[in-house]
């Protein structure tokens, strides 16, 4: 796969995410087996937000051309992902949530960041 080509879809991902996490908090939280208090669903929207910062920071990466500018974001991608990764999985194993459901955004995040780490350490980046 190229970078191009992960770049999208990791923007697409967060897009549709983003959109649940702002409009949906609620019931997106239900279906994720969390509870659904004011405090939750503000945190959920504030993540939504910026899911929806980093969507469009990947969607950029697409057509940058420069090497140094695009190692850049690859990196603050990785590491938002690797982040996100670990303490979605720290959730899951403190019994956050017992919804199985709420494997979906611990998958997600650990795709994204095993992608980004491809590029940054392995992989060519066209």
């Amino acid at each position: 796969m190229k970078l191009r080509t992960f770049v999208a879809w990791d923007a697409a991902v967060s897009v549709l995410v983003a959109i649940g996490f702002l409009l949906g908090p609620a019931t997106l939280l239900k279906f994720l087996g969390f509870s659904t208090g004011k405090t939750e669903v503000l945190l959920v929207q504030l993540l939504g937000a910026a899911l929806l910062g980093f969507a469009t920071l990947a969607w950029q990466a697409r057509d940058v051309a420069d090497a140094h500018a695009l190692r850049g974001i690859i990196t603050s991608l990785l590491v938002f992902s690797a982040l996100a990764f670990v303490v979605a999985l720290i959730g899951m194993f403190s019994q956050s949530t017992r919804a199985g459901t709420a494997w979906l955004l611990v998958v997600l995040f650990l795709l994204a960041a095993s992608g980004y780490g491809y590029f940054e350490f392995i992989g060519p980046a066209e």
